[in-house]
């Protein structure tokens, strides 16, 4: 009967000798019997026919849990990057925050008049009025570039969806309002959010400065 020494199985199965052993300690392959000399692994003829049948049912198994592995890898690769998606998008829409919230400040001081900003938590939306005469009705504020009445709704703008406004703080009200000086009737907060992602803006009271944690 012929004997196989283990780089001798190893190339007839067409695995490296490391692979091999490791298949066996795994118990994918059975464990091979030794010489009693000096320990040596040694494989007869039908070792080496019952192994390869093994590897034919097997390698399918092998190659599904490889698979498993590389989409695990590539999952926890695809989680950051989706996080990073979600933080620059927050903070995109905080810039149109700001920049909005700046812009109804410089209306109130050029037309002499109060202007507001009514944050919306229910409906993820705000809106900036006028109030050109004390005590008179409040009309909505021009976008500089759209012309339209300046308002966000978060839930259908294509840009910015995807935000929600968790709460507006401004002296227990949700409404931020400016006097004909561009001061706030009270300082205060909104908090947005966006896949656990969290941004809070903050009007300073009396010099209004904003400022985004």
């Amino acid at each position: 009967m012929k004997i196989y020494k283990i780089a001798q199985v190893a190339q007839k199965l067409g695995i490296s000798k490391q692979t091999l052993v490791r298949y066996e300690k795994k118990g994918i392959l059975p464990k091979s019997p030794r010489n009693h000399i000096n320990s040596w692994r040694q494989y007869s003829e039908e070792d080496v026919r019952k192994m390869k049948v093994i590897l034919r049912k097997g390698f399918t198994l092998i190659e599904v849990v490889m698979v498993l592995v590389i989409v695990g890898i590539l999952a926890a690769l695809a989680v950051p990057r989706f996080d990073s998606f979600y933080a620059i998008k927050l903070d995109g829409s905080m810039k149109k925050v700001v920049s909005d919230i700046r812009y109804s400040q410089l209306t109130a001081v050029s037309r002499h008049g109060n202007c507001r900003i009514i944050f919306n938590s229910a409906s993820d939306t705000y809106t900036a009025e006028e109030q050109l005469v004390l005590g008179g009705p409040w009309s909505g504020i021009k976008d500089p570039f759209t012309r339209a009445n300046l308002t966000i709704n978060f839930r259908t703008d294509p840009q910015y969806k995807g935000i929600d406004i968790v709460n507006a703080n401004f002296n227990s009200t949700n409404i931020l309002q400016f006097d004909w000086q561009g001061v706030p009737q009270s300082g205060g907060n909104v908090t947005f959010n966006c896949q656990g992602n969290t941004r809070v803006v903050t009007v300073a009271q009396n010099t209004g400065r904003v400022r985004v944690q």
